[in-house]
C-alpha cells in the first residue's frame, strides 16, 4: 500500500496545485465584406457571448500558462446584398464556434494575455451552410481581485483570426467563409480558483 500511495501523490498534488478559471467574453464582432463579379454584401456587426474555461499547466509567480476551451453559441446578423444593377436585398448571416487553446498570462498590476486558440466555425445562411476551421490570435488585459478563495478578474479582450479566406472559387460554401468573422473586441471577466 505504501509503494502506491507516494506515486498517487506525486501525481495528484500538482495537479491539485492547479488553477481553473471560468470566464465570459461580451463583445462586438464584425464580418468581412464580400465583393465578387458585381454582387456585393456587408454584414452588420453583432453582439456575441461566449463563454471560456481554462486550465492552468504552469503557475509560477506571475506567469501562468493555461489550455483553453470555449464556446460561443449561435448569432444572428444581417447581411445586405448589392447585385450591381438588380437593386438590394437582406438576408441573416448566422455563425458561432467552440475552441481549444493556449493562453500565456503575465500577472501583475495589470495583467496581460497573449493567447491562440483553433476555432470550429459555423457558417450559415438561408441556403448554405459549413464549417471553417482557423486558427485565431487574442490578446487581453486587466485586473485581477486577489481575494482569498476565488480570484476574481475583468478584462478588455481582442481577437483576430490569423487566416482569411477570399471567394476566387465562387461556389456558396467559399462564399460563406470569406465573409467570416474579422475580429472581436469586448470585455472578458471571470474567476479563477
Amino acid at each position: 500500500m505504501k509503494k502506491l500511495l507516494l506515486p498517487l501523490v506525486l501525481v495528484a498534488a500538482p495537479l491539485g496545485a492547479q488553477s481553473f478559471e471560468v470566464g465570459v467574453f461580451l463583445g462586438q464582432q464584425s464580418y468581412k465584406d464580400y465583393n465578387v463579379l458585381g454582387v456585393n454584401a456587408t454584414t452588420d456587426s453583432k453582439t456575441v457571448a461566449s463563454g471560456r474555461f481554462g486550465y492552468s499547466l504552469v503557475d509560477l509567480g506571475p506567469a501562468m500558462l493555461q489550455v483553453t476551451a470555449g464556446y460561443q453559441p449561435t448569432v444572428t446578423s444581417t447581411s445586405t446584398v448589392t447585385f450591381t444593377g438588380l437593386g438590394t436585398g437582406t438576408g441573416d448571416y448566422k455563425d458561432g464556434h467552440w475552441s481549444v487553446g493556449a493562453m500565456f498570462n503575465f500577472k501583475a498590476f495589470v495583467a496581460v494575455g497573449a493567447g491562440v486558440e483553433y476555432r470550429s466555425e459555423k457558417l450559415e445562411t438561408s441556403t448554405t451552410s459549413t464549417t471553417y476551421g482557423r486558427p485565431w490570435a487574442r490578446l487581453n488585459a486587466g485586473l485581477a481581485f486577489p481575494t482569498p478563495l476565488v480570484k476574481p478578474f475583468i478584462g478588455l479582450e481582442v481577437a483576430v483570426p490569423l487566416t482569411s479566406m477570399s471567394n476566387e472559387s465562387g461556389s456558396a460554401e467559399d462564399a460563406l467563409k470569406s465573409m467570416a468573422p474579422k475580429m472581436q473586441i469586448g470585455v472578458y471577466g471571470g474567476i479563477r480558483f
